[in-house]
């Protein structure tokens, strides 16, 4: 009938998969949270954490793996990313980017704070490898904090170069993650959870973000 169906139903069934694929992650990232909780991990991650912390080295390289790690510091990037989104609010004269960024921060922290003693796992620098152990190391909070973050910083910094920034941010997340892994701060399923916990988080803030800005409010501009 009229011109504008067409694209509608084209935007449903694309918005429709982004979500089918959100909560497929969702469901992943808790198949191997109860895999961890099983225990079923121990054995891959006690023969994998070597792998990885061979690569430190005293001195500068250590200084080196101890300053990259950073980037996943909750309270580094996190208030990054509130005056970051602060700005974009006060230059959009919309409160979107202010209130996606401060929740996207605070349900992530949230999530942390309540995973980890549920699922109890001890860190390699315990001296243990057990769950449901009174640990506090599973999911990779620097991790986590990093992917969400540093991702976050990239869509509301940038507009026109939005691809290349979330490629670097990306980047920079997985190099925090394998810090953890040197420095022996992480086990592998940790990391990787951390992974997926910034990103499903992520992914819904930057859908928010997306949205046009309210009515009599600025267009975004980079």
């Amino acid at each position: 009938m009229s011109a504008p169906e067409p694209t509608l139903s084209r935007h449903t069934s694309v918005t429709g998969t982004a979500v089918s694929r959100w909560v497929a992650g969702w469901v992943v990232l808790t198949g191997l949270t109860l895999l961890v909780t099983a225990g079923a991990t121990k054995g891959l991650d006690r023969s994998t954490l070597g792998w990885f912390t061979v690569l430190d080295r005293p001195g500068t390289v250590h200084l080196a793996w101890r300053t990259f790690v950073m980037g996943g510091q909750f309270w580094l990037v996190g208030t990054a990313v509130v005056v970051v989104a602060a700005a974009r609010s006060w230059q959009w004269r919309s409160w979107r980017p202010f209130l996606v960024g401060t929740v996207a921060v605070v349900c992530l922290d949230v999530l942390l704070l309540t995973s980890k003693p549920l699922i109890g796992r001890t860190s390699p620098h315990s001296g243990l490898n057990e769950v449901l152990a009174g640990g506090s190391s599973y999911p990779s909070g620097h991790t986590a904090n990093a992917t969400l973050c540093l991702a976050l910083l990239a869509v509301l910094l940038t507009s026109t170069y939005r691809l290349r920034a979330l490629v670097v941010a990306a980047l920079m997340a997985a190099g925090v993650g394998i810090c953890n892994l040197v420095l022996g701060y992480h086990w592998l399923s940790e990391v990787v959870a951390g992974w997926m916990l910034g990103a499903l988080v992520v992914t819904a803030a930057a859908s928010q973000l997306q949205r046009p800005p309210v009515s009599g409010s600025r267009s975004a501009r980079a």
